[in-house]
């Protein structure tokens, strides 16, 4: 009231106190009407903050017990402190301490052996030297299998409308891939189970794609059709200018080819897919007939 009475503007005194004109237009009205009393802030609505940080705390602990089952959380709640609670008031708790709900994951890496598993990054490291200079090709192989009713997918859709996809829907694609990180791809894929044999096909038709004279490496993993068919087809394999790698025990995250699975599962496949088996093959081939450097789909193994 005093820099009002020394002459300051409205938009003067919002900008000093950093609030709107309404709000000093309506201080000056309550000190005319009312005087200093005009002034005193009335009671506010609401109610003090029910949770303290130690209960905050406990909540905490209790969903790192059972991180899957969070609607448990308001009856645990409620035996510990005798409040009851919303599950709605508990995830904005959660929120406002940076809880997030998101996808788990496996992992393997408790059985990894850490130095077998940093020689396995020293040698990879060496051979993406080698493959950016020139002096060798190098290749990622991997299997994995696609059905129309392995998952059913989370889409928007309109409230009070589900989306629904036929059931038991037959059928199952299994495909042995190999990529590289410069874009380069051979896919082989058959509806019957993978076995050591049809590992042997896909090498037998990627080494009959490739251009003779260059070596050409091949990272791969330690599952049993992988070493079978190696054993098996060693030979003709180093005819074909190929020489095969096995990762270390337990460290798919160095296999890129993993990557690309993921794409497929969860970015690229259309929603017309999950119709039916045959959509979903058709799927998958228009994607494996795409993908590459400057295509339709790609993965950039190799950062700019």
């Amino acid at each position: 009231m005093y820099l009002s009475g020394k002459g300051y503007r409205i938009d003067q005194l919002a900008d000093i106190f950093a609030v709107d004109r309404d709000t000093v237009s309506g201080w000056l009205t309550a000190w005319e009407q009312e005087g200093l009393m005009g002034l005193h802030d009335n009671a506010r609505p609401g109610r003090p903050r029910r949770v303290t940080e130690e209960e905050l705390v406990a909540l905490e602990n209790d969903l790192e017990q059972a991180p899957h089952h969070a609607r448990l959380l308001p009856s645990r709640f409620h035996e510990r402190t005798g409040l009851t609670v919303t599950f709605s008031t508990i995830k904005r708790w959660l929120k406002a301490r940076d809880w997030v709900w998101k996808r788990c994951r496996r992992t393997l890496k408790d059985k990894q052996d850490p130095t077998a598993f940093q020689e396995g990054q020293r040698v990879l490291k060496a051979l993406q030297t080698q493959e950016a200079a020139g002096e060798i090709d190098l290749f990622y192989l991997d299997e994995s299998g696609f059905s129309a009713d392995a998952c059913v997918p989370y889409a928007w859709q309109p409230r009070g409308k589900t989306l629904a996809l036929p059931a038991n829907t037959m059928g199952r694609m299994n495909v042995v891939g190999l990529v590289s990180r410069l874009g380069a791809s051979y896919f082989h894929a058959v509806e019957t189970t993978l076995t050591s044999t049809v590992i042997a096909e896909a090498m037998a038709g990627f080494i009959r794609s490739r251009p003779t004279g260059k070596l050409t490496v091949v990272i791969m993993d330690n599952a049993p059709p992988h070493r079978k068919a190696e054993r098996q087809s060693q030979a003709d394999w180093l005819l074909g200018h190929v020489w095969v790698w096995f990762l270390p025990p337990y460290s798919p995250e160095l296999n890129l080819i993993e990557i690309l699975w993921k794409k497929i599962k969860y970015e690229w496949l259309p929603w017309a897919a999950y119709a039916n088996f045959q959509s979903l093959c058709s799927a998958l081939q228009e994607i494996f007939e795409n993908y590459g450097a400057g295509s339709k789909y790609q993965v950039n193994f190799v950062p700019d």
